[in-house]
């Protein structure tokens, strides 16, 4: 066994670049994810590689000029390069017609499993399906892989062949969900309507599956398959409990005690908790007795009621109801109404209640560091519990973790912060095992060259099955590849959290550098918002448009970027370290400009928008301790991200050989 973060660069030239070959079209070796045929296996020199990826890059060259045939004389040279079948895939692709089908069949044989043969087979099903190549789509198409459309042209091609009985019984099933299905589905379900196929209860089901997904468009269509009146006269009393669930009160119409009425109820029930949660606990008291709700369903009515008493200022008869009901809760949602509770109580700087609540947490819970830490809070703010020797019991156990709180509780004690690293141990053999499987190798080869959505397939395929140890060893490649998102993602999946040097790589560190001296931050706070946005991916991109190293909006950098002269013409710039990084930092010291520099505010604006920040302030009026503030954001979300940054920055201050306290003096004094 060897305690390897760091795989030295012999070792890396006889094994991670080990077997780096893929098997020629002509080859009739399997491709797979999970194994590599010894044929396959050779060893590539540096030199090797180096000249491999200079020509693959021309032959991209090539792909964007369309010059088919001299990629077809290149790529012979690159027939043991791992992204040789990327190459193939290129040119099927280019000229996808029923004459090649042949071809398209081998590539699938001799590539199966992979992420391009997947590609390939999905592009070749809806060339066929365009064409209505009914009998060689049943011959290519794979359920195991295939999207709900191609499962929609599946069946009309086996309703088309004249198997109607499996078109029609297994078209039926797509048609019932509860969402409306893709544009591919149209034909086959026209054929289901058109020959009156779709029952009225089956129409029935599909309007409660829509209507409990909040899908009201879907479930005003189905109206026109129902006919019956005591249908018709359902469909609108469901459909109105969302919109007026005061009609609740007709506990006559409800009495099937079906699960579709049961969701209903149960959705109707949380909706008026919102409203008149007194009104909602007088139904709920009912129908409680007349239909057979699971231990998820109470639990979120009751929730839903208690939060609504509380916040419409009943909260004797909240917490009087809270308590009857604390077994339920805490086992159905794992404590997570108590922890609403104890955040209640800390707004109020309630200490009596905050302690009550405390230890109403299940036993798991308690034993979260963010409650830990409220533990001794609310013992150091009990004048008979200040001295007890249990509060500097449980301030040491805490001060040993690498955790926020475990932070702010080594500072109690005027203690260093434990960082506890321990490097991963990792055996020489499972890394090579790991640096040779194909989609791992096409994955590197990717990821080199700059394709990352590609790379991210192929690491996904490659990593289906891997074990605790597999993510390891696969987290030290990544590390040694500079590929460091994934690292840090693998010793995730592996829950290792110990190995400080992987998770928390000193990454761009001549632009972070640069960039926080122009700025007039600390470099070791960029390094923190850089591994908590995009743990070190500059092609990053989040769903609400967010992108690079530090997640800028590209309104946002259009207005920072004119603000301070930066250079800046297109949101594609903000993949590059070099402008991102910039940009990004010229926005945080603006924040932290905005609100005093203090960076506590201006992390939480950097993430929810500065806007929302000024409402919480507004909200809570230089009331609350730094500590509390942060517990009550109401985002989850965002309570995670500034602990985070702030954890991150303390990390990579002592990284980086300085060891400032992780809050400055002012921010921990400021009330907010």
């Amino acid at each position: 066994m060897l305690r390897s973060p760091v795989v030295g660069p012999v070792l890396f030239s006889l094994f991670i670049l080990a077997g780096f070959c893929t098997p020629a079209l002509a080859n009739t070796a399997v491709d797979t994810n999970s194994q590599t045929s010894s044929s396959t296996k050779s060893v590539a020199t540096d030199r090797q590689l180096a000249a491999q990826r200079d020509l693959y890059r021309q032959s991209l060259k090539l792909i964007g000029n369309r010059d088919w045939q001299k990629l077809r004389r290149q790529r012979t040279q690159l027939v043991d390069y791992p992204l040789y079948p990327y190459l193939i895939y290129a040119d099927l692709i280019a000229d996808l017609r029923y004459a090649r089908r042949h071809e398209v069949g081998n590539y699938l044989r001799r590539y199966q499993g992979s992420v391009k043969a997947q590609h390939l087979r999905a592009r070749w099903l809806d060339y066929l399906a365009r064409r209505a190549y009914w009998q060689t789509y049943t011959e290519y198409y794979d359920p195991k892989t295939a999207s709900v459309s191609r499962r929609c042209n599946y069946y009309l091609a086996q309703y088309r062949l004249d198997n109607k009985p499996l078109a029609i019984s297994e078209g039926l099933k797509l048609w019932s969900e509860g969402k409306s299905q893709p544009k591919a589905c149209d034909k086959l379900f026209g054929l289901l309507i058109k020959y009156k196929h779709i029952s009225e209860s089956l129409a029935w089901q599909r309007f409660n599956a829509a209507l409990i997904n909040h899908n009201f468009q879907l479930a005003r269509y189905l109206k026109r398959f129902l006919k019956s009146p005591e249908y018709l006269k359902r469909h609108q009393l469901y459909y109105d409990i969302d919109r007026n669930p005061r009609r609740l009160s007709q506990h006559k119409a409800f009495n099937s005690n079906s699960a579709e009425e049961r969701k209903v109820l149960e959705h109707g029930l949380v909706h008026l908790a919102r409203r008149d949660p007194n009104l909602s606990l007088k139904y709920w008291t009912r129908y409680q007795l007349s239909h057979e709700f699971n231990h998820r369903a109470q639990a979120k009515i009751v929730s839903a009621i208690i939060k609504g008493l509380y916040q419409k200022g009943h909260r004797t008869a909240a917490d009087s109801y809270f308590t009857d009901h604390l077994s339920l809760l805490n086992q159905t949602l794992d404590g997570e109404l108590t922890e609403w509770r104890i955040r209640q109580a800390l707004a109020e700087l309630d200490w009596p209640a905050a302690s009550l609540w405390l230890a109403r947490l299940p036993t798991a819970s308690q034993q979260k560091t963010v409650w830990r830490y409220w533990k001794i809070r609310s013992m150091e703010s009990n004048p008979a519990t200040t001295l007890n020797p249990e509060l500097n019991q449980l301030t040491r156990a805490l001060a040993r973790e690498r955790d926020f709180y475990g932070f702010l509780a080594s500072e109690k004690l005027d203690k260093s912060y434990s960082i506890n690293h321990n490097p991963a141990i990792v055996d020489d053999q499972l890394l090579r095992s790991i640096a040779n499987i194909p989609a791992i190798q096409r994955a590197r080869e990717l990821h080199h060259h700059g394709d990352s959505l590609d790379a991210n397939r192929e690491w996904a395929a490659a990593s289906k099955s891997y074990q605790r140890q597999d993510w390891i060893a696969a987290a030290v490649l990544a590390s040694q590849w500079q590929w460091h998102n994934k690292a840090i993602a693998a010793m995730g999946s592996a829950k290792y959290w110990d190995d400080v040097e992987i998770r928390f790589p000193l990454a761009y560190v001549q632009p972070i550098n640069q960039a926080a001296k122009n700025a007039g931050i600390q470099n070791y706070l960029l390094f923190a918002l850089a591994r908590q946005e995009s743990a070190f991916n500059a092609t990053a991109t989040s769903g609400a448009g967010a992108m690079g190293l530090i997640q800028v909006m590209p309104a946002t950098a259009k207005s920072t970027a004119r603000k301070h002269r930066l250079p800046y013409v297109s949101k594609k710039q903000l993949h590059k370290a070099s402008v991102n990084l910039p940009i990004g930092s010229r926005y945080y010291s603006d924040l932290l400009q905005r609100f005093g520099n203090n960076r506590i505010l201006a992390t939480a604006a950097y993430n929810a928008g500065p806007t929302r920040v000024d409402q919480w302030l507004r909200k809570t009026n230089g009331k609350l301790p730094f500590d509390v503030w942060m517990t009550l954001i109401p985002f989850k979300e965002t309570r995670s991200y500034v602990r985070n940054v702030m954890m991150y920055s303390a990390i990579y201050s002592r990284k980086l050989g300085m060891t400032p306290p992780m809050l400055q003096q002012h921010e921990l004094d400021r009330l907010l």
